[in-house]
């Protein structure tokens, strides 16, 4: 007997619980939800690094202070070393288009990192759709895609970006709780 396909996969065990949400009827959007922002945050929190984030926020700041706007293109490219792979580089490649004329914000950055998370989200939800193809029946595995697709839209990827920039002072995200007896049962 298994546990269901989600216990497969070849991903952190955040986004196993993201599957495992998903494919089981029984979770809401809105526990998916819960589960799919702390799997998003350990990835930031694995592949950014400080002083990635602090270098793209020195060349913003360096571009709103100035009087003479120059092209923030070449400085930003150099930080290509540091972004490592996965959501650095799409970080930096929004930056890079949200910023062709110098005059970039702070806003602009946090909405360039939203950009990246919904990226890492779909990514991660395509993965998890394959593989659910591959390992279980075809109902279950179509549903999948909708209710992923649901939870990314209705997750607040805006504020989380803003928190991992430390644009805004809030607690990091919590982790999820598991249901544990009989009257953590479904939300009626």
């Amino acid at each position: 007997m298994s546990d269901g396909p989600h216990r497969s996969l070849p991903m952190p065990p955040c986004w196993r619980r993201v599957a495992e949400r998903c494919a089981n009827v029984a979770f809401s959007t809105e526990e998916i939800t819960n589960a799919l922002i702390p799997a998003l945050h350990q990835d930031c929190q694995s592949e950014l690094s400080a002083e990635f984030i602090d270098g793209i926020r020195a060349v913003l700041d360096d571009q709103g202070s100035s009087l003479f706007k120059d092209d923030p293109r070449p400085r930003l490219e150099a930080l290509r070393e540091v972004a490592g792979c996965g959501i650095g580089v799409t970080l930096l490649d929004n930056v890079m288009e949200l910023s062709p004329g110098g005059a970039a914000q702070l806003d602009d950055f946090a909405g360039a990192m939203a950009a990246a998370l919904e990226d890492r989200a779909a990514r991660r939800a395509r993965q998890i759709e394959e593989h659910f193809y591959r390992k279980t029946t075809a109902p279950r595995a179509l549903n999948t895609r909708t209710r992923l697709d649901q939870s990314i839209a209705a997750s607040p990827l805006a504020a989380l970006a803003r928190q991992i920039l430390k644009l805004d002072d809030k607690a990091p995200a919590r982790q999820t709780v598991r249901m544990q007896g009989l009257d953590d049962g479904v939300r009626l």
